[in-house]
């Protein structure tokens, strides 16, 4: 590929600053026909009449007649808009012409760091899937979900035209909002100021930029007709003719909001937030953001960070060149983080077991989902998308780094070789650990395997070893994890039955394993890992627990001292449940019959379930074969019935 040709530049370099400290310029256009970058403030629409003006003037001064019209309008097409944030240069691509965005994209790059430039327009598949083949899913600007975030996102997108910033800005759709109190806030300024922003709104009312989007709307949407605007001339307006004008539309304004969170912007109001951000963050006609990558749950998606990784053209890899200007700035703790070293050690594991990928998504988790504690050093969870070329299909991987690993060992002052092999012992511990809860009922995937990389760690003394970093792939489980799944599915009696017979059913192995916080002994169940896949009828089919962490951790303590949390799953949701008592009835008879169907099994295959882990060391401070033989005790022993009983007696009836 031959270099892009350098950048003409018109307009305040991006992410320049004023004396106040505010980005000098929030929209910019990149032109590829005559390479130029156009960052004047305004709208697009302007920028790129001002681009066409600048050639004509460049032409003249070299005794060239004006562009034509034909010449005009392809330079215009060879563009593509831009919207710059406090972090970012956001692409906002014309799906149906993705090759001319990257173009852009790759011409940009010679003005803005590649790191500093992100796609908008997610939502539709044709932009998505332009990305995900480059192996550029990180490069989807991300889309706001926490509350700190949300206020992020309102606070920069308040934009300008020609004068002060009195608009929201959609950056997916172009369109400027105005609000109920941004606009009554105008009748405090100086008439010629008000003059002024009166007649930029009712000029940009009237306009539609490339996509056919409104330039400015109201909140909510087309709460006023632009043809109220139609018709004032503001700038020959008395004072008092532009005053009574102004109050005449204010009074319209406030007669059609209706709904009270509107009247007033209060960016402390939950409801005003949402209402505005619901706004800022679709487009048209485009999907919501829980399809952006298909197969994916909501939760699961919001709370990927997706990162560089690499292409692959004909069978070969080529790592994403941020990666070497990661290498030329080591000192830069934020372009580290973005170019995370694990996520390049596994892609490169990939690369070397598969021969035939096309390409290669790497993304870890933002935050746990669960937000469980007491279970030692947090264990990283990344999610890989891989395609192959004969596959329709592109396979969707977890990935979890080992919660007790070499470096973990050696920041705890251990010495190397004993961390090497504590972290080795950790690994099987794991593996027998699935082996066991799997063979007492568990539905687990039907998959995971135990991988390593190399990667270089520093001791608790500043030295540096390389050693082994064990991790854990599965495939992903497509569903509902069962503390997550929305209230309306509960209206539902047939879902309602469904559910908890499943919720117990997995309630039964989960009491026989003992699966609890290491520090703590605080029960796990119900808690994010648990997972509803569903049928055609998008009623409950099967419970999958997608990690046993935890499992083997409650081996000696009595069944009846934690069934109030086994309770709870079914007490907490109460008030969602059409027929409670049923619901109870239903889980605490599947939870019965479950360990009923566990103790038989156990009790007819006694002799191959007792020496499972004869192999394994027996040592009473907890190896997994001692843990095995308690729990197996304890199984034996239990009156499942009675045990039922009790549960029935800790649920809120």
């Amino acid at each position: 590929m031959n270099a892009p040709e350098a950048l003409f530049r018109l307009g305040p370099e991006p992410f320049s600053r004023d004396a106040e400290g505010r980005l000098e310029t929030r929209i910019g256009t990149v032109f590829l026909r005559t390479p130029g970058l156009v960052t004047l403030r305004g709208i697009h629409a302007t920028q790129r009449l001002a681009w066409i003006g600048e050639l004509n003037r460049r032409r003249q001064s070299k005794g060239l007649p004006p562009l034509t019209q034909q010449e005009e309008e392809a330079e215009i097409a060879e563009s593509v808009d831009l919207l710059f944030d406090e972090h970012y240069a956001l692409i906002r691509p014309d799906p149906k012409n993705m090759p001319l965005a990257i173009r852009g994209d790759e011409l940009l790059q010679t003005a803005v760091s590649k790191r500093r430039i992100r796609y908008l327009n997610i939502q539709n598949k044709l932009v998505r899937d332009a990305l995900r083949r480059r192996g550029e899913a990180w490069r989807m600007a991300p889309v706001p979900l926490y509350e700190e975030e949300i206020r992020t996102l309102i606070e920069e997108s308040r934009v300008g035209i020609g004068g002060r910033a009195i608009y929201y800005y959609n950056h997916l759709t172009g369109t400027r909002f105005l609000t109920l109190g941004t606009f009554r806030s105008l009748g405090a300024l100086p008439d010629d100021e008000l003059r002024t922003l009166l007649s930029e709104i009712q000029k940009n009312l009237q306009g539609h930029n490339r996509f056919a989007n409104p330039e400015v709307d109201f909140l909510p949407r087309g709460a006023l007709s632009p043809n109220v605007f139609v018709g004032p001339n503001f700038g020959e307006m008395s004072d008092a003719e532009l005053r009574s004008t102004y109050a005449k539309l204010l009074a319209a304004f406030e007669a059609a909001v209706r709904d009270p969170c509107l009247r007033r912007d209060d960016v402390d109001n939950p409801d005003w937030r949402k209402a505005l951000s619901s706004v800022l963050i679709h487009a048209n006609n485009e999907t919501g953001v829980s399809a952006v990558v298909e197969g994916l749950s909501p939760e699961f998606f919001m709370q990927i960070e997706w990162l560089p990784g690499g292409r692959v053209e004909e069978g070969e890899l080529f790592f994403d060149p941020i990666f070497s200007e990661a290498d030329a700035h080591p000192e830069d703790e934020r372009l580290a983080r973005l170019c995370d070293h694990r996520a390049r050690a596994i892609l490169f594991n990939y690369l070397r077991e598969y021969s035939r990928i096309e390409y290669v998504n790497i993304g870890r988790t933002r935050r746990s989902l669960s937000g469980r504690q007491g279970q030692g050093p947090r264990a990283f969870v990344y999610i890989v998308e891989m395609k192959e070329r004969h596959r329709n299909e592109p396979q969707v991987k977890i990935i979890r780094i080992q919660r007790w690993t070499a470096a973990s060992h050696l920041a705890a002052g251990r010495p190397l070789l004993e961390a090497m092999v504590e972290a080795e012992d950790y690994t099987d511990y794991v593996m027998d650990r699935r082996l066991g809860a799997r063979q007492l009922g568990m539905h687990l995937p039907a998959r995971m395997t135990p991988r390593t990389f190399r990667e270089s760690v520093k001791d608790r003394d500043g030295r540096v070893h390389n050693v082994w970093t064990g991790y854990f792939e599965r495939d992903y489980i497509s569903g509902r994890a069962t503390d997550k799944i929305p209230e309306a599915l509960y209206t539902s009696e047939a879902f309602c039955i469904a559910f908890c017979r499943l919720l117990g059913q997995a309630a039964a192995p989960n009491i026989i394993v003992g699966r609890a916080t290491v520090e703590g002994g605080r029960t796990i169940f119900d808690d994010g890992d648990e997972v509803i896949t569903f049928n055609a009828f998008d009623l409950p089919e099967r419970l999958i627990l997608s990690e046993p962490t935890g499992a083997f951790v409650n081996y000696d303590r009595p069944y009846a001292d934690t069934l109030c949390d086994y309770a709870a799953a079914m007490n907490r949701r109460k008030a969602l449940f059409p027929n409670f008592e049923a619901a109870a009835q239903t889980f605490v008879n599947a939870f019965e019959d479950e360990l009923t169907r566990i103790q038989r099994l156990y009790r007819e295959q006694r002799v191959g379930f007792d020496t499972l882990f004869r192999d394994r060391p027996m040592d009473v401070n907890g190896s997994i074969a001692y843990r095995w033989s308690c729990v197996l005790r304890r199984l034996d022993a239990v009156n499942a019935h009675a045990l039922a009983r009790h549960l029935m007696d800790y649920i809120d009836l």
